[in-house]
């Protein structure tokens, strides 16, 4: 089965710390984000042309303004010192979630510069090895990248070949003109999801609001998923809080007619109804007309035990399939076949 790969925005960390991080910090969409990270004072004495509240759109004139360059750097400082210490909460969020709902085939491409999504990896490391890859289009508080070697990982590893601590990767920052080739971890990383993505039966797109200062990155999505007409089979899903018809607005250019599905929250969608198995149940839906169980996948306030339990025989199915043979479909009613 080819891959689902899942595009994520500032609305899904959102979605995973509704309530803060472990220590009762927020995260934010772009817009007011200044004042809701309490960031005015570096903006002390400059007068902006733009009447927006939208970092985009401040970051942005600041940049193009050679005065104010010490304000750009202080602010950089400040975003990726806030960012860097967000912390997850002990409990299941989304993050956790959506990590355990794919597999090795699958990949998660966020635009999010917190830690959050590599923090959900690690501890779900602990129940299985078959996750996702992760790729950090805008770079990330908590990526290491070793330029010499071209190798990464989480912020606190070595790299492994001159065990050395990998440094920071560099944020993408919002100009409107953002540069995906000067980074070589960007880089890779867009390498790899236009690859993948070109190659994937699903594209899931989570808390992504396409801003006009992302231009260039919803072209190169589009270009990477390619001609509709060649993906009357592929399915589109989108997670997101604004009306469907918005949604339909903003993301026409990758949906084939009705081959779409849009809820405001994970549980509904794919990945929550038939974690680890979303491809392969909407195929056997669409294509093999079987009709699936909706009631066995992820609910809200579960526990881990509770999530180790809902996953028991799906994970136990991975480990006794043989290599480069789909998994067996999980999420349907068995008396379809009796």
């Amino acid at each position: 089965m080819r891959a689902h790969t899942i595009i994520l925005g500032a609305g899904a960390t959102i979605a995973a710390i509704p309530n803060g991080d472990k220590n009762a910090n927020k995260s934010s969409v772009m817009n007011g984000l200044i004042e809701k990270l309490h960031l005015e004072d570096i903006l002390n004495g400059i007068i902006l042309n733009t009447k927006s509240d939208n970092l985009e759109d401040i970051y942005s004139e600041l940049y193009s303004r050679p005065e104010c360059q010490e304000a750009v750097s202080q602010l950089e400082w400040a975003l990726y010192n806030y960012f860097s210490g967000l912390e997850l909460p002990d409990y299941p969020t989304i993050y956790d979630y959506l990590v355990l709902s794919l597999t090795d085939k699958d990949v998660i491409a966020t635009f999010n510069w917190d830690p959050l999504l590599l923090q959900a990896y690690v501890r779900c490391h602990k129940l299985t090895d078959n996750l996702p890859h992760i790729l950090c289009l805008h770079g990330n508080v908590g990526v290491g990248y070793c330029t010499k070697h071209r190798e990464f990982g989480t912020i606190d590893a070595l790299c492994p070949i001159c065990r050395k601590p990998l440094p920071p990767t560099k944020l993408l920052f919002p100009v409107k003109y953002k540069n995906y080739t000067n980074n070589e971890y960007i880089k890779g990383c867009w390498d790899a999801t236009e690859y993948i993505i070109e190659n994937s039966y699903m594209l899931t797109i989570y808390g992504y609001s396409a801003p006009s200062s992302d231009g260039e990155a919803v072209r190169l999505l589009k270009k990477a998923w390619g001609d509709l007409d060649k993906r009357q089979l592929e399915e589109v899903s989108v997670i997101d809080i604004i009306s469907e018809d918005e949604i339909l607005k903003k993301w026409d250019k990758f949906i084939y007619s009705h081959h779409y599905r849009y809820t405001n929250d994970f549980f509904s969608s794919y990945l929550g109804m038939f974690p680890r198995r979303s491809c392969e149940t909407v195929f056997a839906t669409v294509q093999l007309n079987v009709t699936p169980d909706c009631s066995k996948g992820f609910h809200k306030d579960m526990t881990w035990d509770e999530i180790r339990d809902v996953l028991r025989d799906v994970l136990l199915e991975e480990i006794q399939t043989p290599k480069g043979k789909n998994y067996p479909l999980h999420y349907y009613k068995k008396e379809q076949f009796n």
